[in-house]
Parts: structure tokens; sequence; C-alpha cells
């Protein structure tokens, strides 16, 4: 019986570094402790993945044959409400002040909280759609009881129990920037330590509790693994100093999509070439680096507009991209176009949320067909 029959996206090797790479990813930030080697990965993930995990889901959209009816079908979704979004973005930040009593910088504040919170809802929505493909890939007869915990372990361990951990660091964005009220008085500052430690056995409790059920409920070794690195990263969250744990929360974010996207996109070129008019024997060493070439091209992509997309990170000295391009960033800082590039990065991130939930929407028949096409694609 071949890995795919016992429960994995592609194979165990693939859906170890890609899918489940919470857990070794967490291990290696224990393992590696000097936060310069730490940084120099993480810069070296965000020119590679960061812009490619985004633009991932539009591949899938606008890139593979399986998604062609569906783009046709339903260009409401995949084309008037995107340009909808990109316009309204824009909209907001080049309203003329007369007509506004927000500065831009202000609205600029506004879109990144509503970025914070959407992306928030957006991780944990990555969660429990990779819980329920490995629980439909093992047994399809999914009770409606592991549906409704795999929900609430996402939004509430992968989600709010997250930001809390947050707020008790004195980490958070929403903290930061003075919107959200400090929520702890002076006199509860001195309890931060008991409650992370409480935070984290609530982590650890709430973890077993779902491994022992997906173990009851037969959902096989590949839920149980991913359940197993959502638990282990939400325990970073309390434990780990704060650039760490965003470090390592991004980029299994980010290692997700794309292991997810490129899986997929390998399938589409493989079943293209199998509807060519001459039988061709496909190649194994060809099908192996198909979806390899999904990545360089994603890949590429990201190193090249990463400096231009990293203006949305308005924080000047906390880009990657003025540490290898420090000339252009300047530039691009008192361009003329800043506004607008500010605009077009977070217009990409409120895409990137959108078009994943088009793209994944299985509750839709239509996406269901597309997405199985290249998902359990032999």
């Amino acid at each position: 019986m071949n890995d795919q029959t016992r429960g994995w996206i592609r194979s165990s090797k693939w859906d170890a570094f890609w899918l489940q790479s919470g857990i070794w990813l967490t291990f290696l930030l224990l393992i590696v402790n000097s936060s310069q080697l730490q940084e120099m990965f993480y810069a070296t993930a965000v020119f590679l993945f960061w812009i490619a995990h985004r633009f991932s889901s539009f591949y899938l959209a606008w890139g593979t044959r399986a998604y062609k009816p569906l783009l046709r079908d339903q260009q409401k979704r995949f084309i008037v409400l995107p340009l909808l979004i990109v316009l309204g973005v824009l909209a907001v930040l080049y309203t003329p002040e007369s007509f506004s009593t927000f500065t831009v910088s202000e609205r600029i504040l506004c879109l990144l909280i509503l970025d914070f919170a959407w992306g928030t809802h957006h991780f944990a929505a990555q969660h429990y759609g990779i819980l329920r493909l490995y629980h439909h890939r093992w047994n399809p007869k999914s009770a409606a009881s592991a549906n409704k915990q795999d929900r609430i372990f996402c939004w509430g361990v992968g989600g709010a129990l997250v930001i809390f951990a947050e707020l008790l660091h004195g980490t958070s964005f929403l903290q930061e920037k003075h919107i959200l009220p400090i929520l702890l008085p002076d006199w509860g500052l001195a309890g931060i330590p008991l409650l992370l430690r409480l935070g984290t056995l609530l982590v650890v409790g709430s973890t077993f509790f779902m491994v022992r059920n997906a173990w009851l409920q037969d959902s096989g070794l590949p839920k149980i693994l991913y359940l197993f690195g959502i638990g282990m990263m939400a325990v970073a969250a309390f434990q780990l100093d704060p650039f760490q744990f965003l470090m390592l929360w991004t980029l299994q974010h980010w290692l997700t999509a794309l292991g997810l996207a490129i899986h997929m996109g390998g399938n589409d070129i493989k079943q293209a070439e199998k509807q060519k008019s001459v039988p061709l024997k496909l190649d194994t060493a060809k099908n192996y680096l198909k979806p390899w070439l999904v990545l360089i091209t994603l890949c590429s992509f990201s190193v090249v507009m990463t400096p231009f997309f990293e203006i949305e990170a308005i924080s000047v000295g906390g880009r990657y991209s003025e540490q290898v391009w420090p000339d252009l960033m300047l530039w691009l800082q008192n361009s003329e176009c800043y506004t607008f590039l500010v605009g077009i990065g977070l217009a990409s991130g409120f895409l990137h949320y959108w078009m994943d939930r088009a793209v994944y929407r299985f509750s839709d028949p239509q996406t269901r067909k597309s997405a199985r096409q290249l998902l359990f694609s032999s």
C-alpha cells in the first residue's frame, strides 16, 4: 500500500517537509540558538517564500487547466471581487483629506488592523483546511463531532490563545499601536509568568485531547501529526521569544501554502501532458521535477517582487530589502509612488486571503471538483 493511500496528500516525505513543517521548524529554532543565524534563515525565507505563498492561490486559479472552467463560470468571485478589493484599498488611501477626518497614515493603520484580524482568521482557516483534508484522505466517513472539534481547536488554540500569548509578551501589533488598552493593570504584571505557564498547560491539554479524539475516530497519522504541530507552535507562542515565534508561525504558514500549491500545480502539468494528442510515456524523473518547476517560478517571482511589496512594512529599518538593496528601498521610500506601493502591498494581502478562500472553497461543488483533480491526482 503506497503513501497516498495511507492518508498523505502527496507522500510522507513531501508532507513532512512542507505540510508538517510546524514540527521540524519548532525543533530547529530550539536547536539553533544563535539569533543571527535565525534571522539570516528567516530573511532568506522572506525573499523566497513570502510573496511566492501570497500569489500561490493566484497561480492555481489563473495558471492551471483544472481551474479554467471555474474561472470562466465564477467571474464574480475570481475577477470582479478581487478587482473591487484593490480599488477599495486604493480609494481609502487616495480619498482627499478634505473628504475625510483621517490622515493617510491613520488610514494605513486602519488597513493594517484589518489585515491583522483577517490574517489571524486566515492562519486558523489554513490549519482547519489541512486537518479536514487529512481526515478525509484517511477516513472519508467524517463524524460531525470531529469537524466541530477541529474548528474550535484551530480558532481557539491556533487563533485566540496565540493572540493572548502575544499580549502577555507585550508584543501584539494591536498593543504596540495603542489600539487595545493594556489588558492587565499594574498589579497584574507580576502575574504574567503564571499566566504564560497556565496558557502553556491549556494548549498542551487541548492538544492531547484532540490527538486522543483523532486516534479514537480513526483520523490517521497525518492528521494526528498536524494537530501535534499546531499544539507545538501554540506552546511556542507562550514560551519562545516573540521574534522566534513570529518566524515559526509565518514560516509554517508559507511552507504549507506553497507545499499544497506546487503539489497541485505539478499535477496540473502532468495531466496536461497526458492529454496531448500523441501518447507519451512519462518519465519518472520528469514527473518528479514538475512541482519543483512551479516552486522555482513562484520563488523567482518572490525574490524580484519582495522589495516592492515590503514597502507595506512601514517601519523603516525593519525591512530585509533595505539590507540587500538600500538604494532601491530609499528611492521607493521617497518616491511619489510610495502610497500606491503601500496600497498594492496591503491589497495583495487581502487578495491572498480572498483567493485562498475561493480556490479551496470545498463547500462549492464546482470548486471541489477542480481542486480534487489536482489534490488527489496519482
